[in-house]
């Protein structure tokens, strides 16, 4: 065998080893992925604010007795601004618990157990539950779980809390805890009149 032969079957074989790590690297961490969406096992270092961020984020996406409260700001500045409560959280429009495709190695969930992106719209439930639906395509929207005072007319740096909703967003959460939706929504419909009552 010529000692040029000799080297290129080498070079050969060192690339094939490598591209075999990488595959097994790569392999590893996606096993690792999805045996982390489905057991939800997440190590956080001390001082790890975005490990930190990231649980806190899970935590209060999954929970069920949530009220987050979601403004609507339609295209039109004249228009009005809608504030609607949510229960739980908004879920992308392209999110699903299956896998679509079954190509080389399949689809992957991501770190919530879904399959699928985040669609171009974003739903949500209210207290009601199941048939108080929202659909929020094509509207921006801006979410938090303390509700906020907002004025259209001019540019302000909103750190104003709504004290009358933040007690009943606690309350409707108590009462969806505790098991009673139908009290919860009467909470918050109570609240939301009387604050548009005084403004």
């Amino acid at each position: 065998m010529k000692r040029s032969t000799f080297f290129l079957l080498l070079a050969v074989l060192v690339a094939a080893l490598v591209v075999a790590s990488c595959a097994t690297n790569q392999n590893t961490a996606l096993i690792e992925a999805q045996r982390n969406a489905e057991t939800g096992d997440y190590y956080v270092p001390e001082n790890d604010v975005e490990r930190r961020n990231y649980n806190w984020r899970q935590e209060v996406a999954d929970d069920p007795s949530l009220i987050l409260w979601c403004t609507f700001f339609p295209e039109n500045p004249s228009a009005p601004m809608i504030t609607v409560p949510i229960l739980g959280k908004l879920t992308s429009g392209g999110k699903r618990p299956f896998a679509q495709y079954q190509y080389d190695g399949g689809e992957n969930p991501g770190a919530d157990g879904m399959y699928g992106s985040s669609g171009e719209y974003r739903y949500g439930f209210g207290p009601a539950g199941k048939y108080e639906y929202y659909d929020f395509y094509g509207v921006q929207t801006f979410c938090t779980t303390v509700p906020l005072v907002f004025q259209r007319e001019e540019t302000v740096i909103v750190m104003e809390k709504d004290p009358t909703l933040q007690a009943a967003g606690e309350q409707a959460r108590q009462a969806m805890i505790n098991g009673d939706p139908d009290l919860a929504n009467e909470i918050l419909l109570n609240a939301i009149n009387e604050v548009q009552g005084g403004r």
